[in-house]
């Protein structure tokens, strides 16, 4: 293939990479590719995207939202059906970057991307996405917490394309919160890079327990990671704010953070427990409204404070 193509369909698409060279960079939005330097980009052949209309179709199968890989982070704004199934992919797109950046930066580029900060990775397997991929070997389905296995990395094979997210729809009792610690002024600032991130999911019974939970770190180890003893900590519980600082504390265990030019390791594991408080008690106060519960015997709304604080 000549060193730019930009296939305008998802069947052209995929006749091209049946012969690119493994050296192929894909380009949807850009937004990391365009600003890499060096032999990393220089002179490899470039697939371009974000002119296949096909990777941006939003829409309902039955229970499950199927989003495009193509979907950018400004149509998760804007877009009313992902607004009602997917409120947890709104609340990061309102944190993510800025509006231009918004407007090409996409879902699937975001994950192949792979970074362990990487804001929408997290999101998504906190929702219990599955990735459907085109590969040389024909159609795949994939877990997120299978797909992303290291820095940059993807367990698929060259020549491959992401081609949608299915992500089954917020229920009735669903709570959820995103939450990232930043270098700036504002902890929550869009335009910086997460110092240390949580997203949280979690779905309350009529008797204010906690069915479900999901607890997600980001910027915590070289993958988006489970915190998987916080969430049994909640289970089968009312959230009260001593039991949500009880679960907020156990995300350490699972936390390998670097040294870097944003944090140190110490300083990351010091601040996790915090940056999770924070993420528990808004989602637990979102799930109390749509479950109905009220009064006394609610789960306490007010939990979420600054991590300054």
């Amino acid at each position: 293939m000549t060193t730019y193509r930009a296939p305008r369909t998802l069947g052209e698409a995929q006749a091209l990479l049946q012969t690119a060279p493994r050296d192929l960079l894909v380009l949807a939005g850009g937004t990391d590719l365009m600003v890499r330097e060096g032999a990393a980009v220089r002179d490899r052949p470039v697939l371009d995207v974000s002119r296949v209309g096909e990777l941006a179709r939003v829409s309902l199968d039955g229970d499950t939202l199927v989003l495009g890989a193509g979907v950018t982070y400004a149509m998760c704004l804007t877009e009313p059906v992902i607004r009602r199934a997917a409120p947890l992919l709104v609340e990061v797109a309102h944190r993510f970057a800025s509006p231009l950046i918004r407007n090409v930066a996409t879902l699937g580029g975001n994950v192949a991307n792979a970074s362990p900060a990487g804001d929408g990775v997290a999101a998504l397997w906190a929702l219990d996405a599955e990735v459907e991929a085109w590969t040389p070997d024909g159609a795949s389905r994939h877990a997120i917490a299978h797909l992303v296995t290291g820095p940059g990395q993807v367990a698929l094979p060259a020549g491959s394309l992401l081609t949608a997210f299915l992500i089954p729809v917020a229920a009735a009792g669903e709570g959820s919160a995103f939450y990232k610690l930043v270098n700036r002024a504002w902890p929550e600032h869009p335009m910086a890079i997460s110092v240390a991130s949580v997203v949280v999911r979690l779905r309350l019974d009529a008797r204010g327990r906690v069915g479900m939970a999901r607890i997600v770190l980001g910027a915590a180890a070289p993958t988006p990671v489970r915190a998987l003893a916080a969430e049994a900590a909640l289970a089968g519980e009312v959230p009260t704010p001593e039991r949500v600082s009880q679960a907020a504390a156990l995300v350490v265990e699972v936390a390998r953070p670097i040294d870097d030019v944003r944090a140190s390791a110490d300083y990351r594991r010091a601040v996790l427990p915090a940056v999770a408080r924070v993420a528990l008690g808004r989602a637990v106060a979102r799930a109390s409204g749509r479950s109905g519960l009220r009064g006394p015997g609610a789960p306490a709304a007010g939990l979420a404070r600054d991590v300054r604080g």
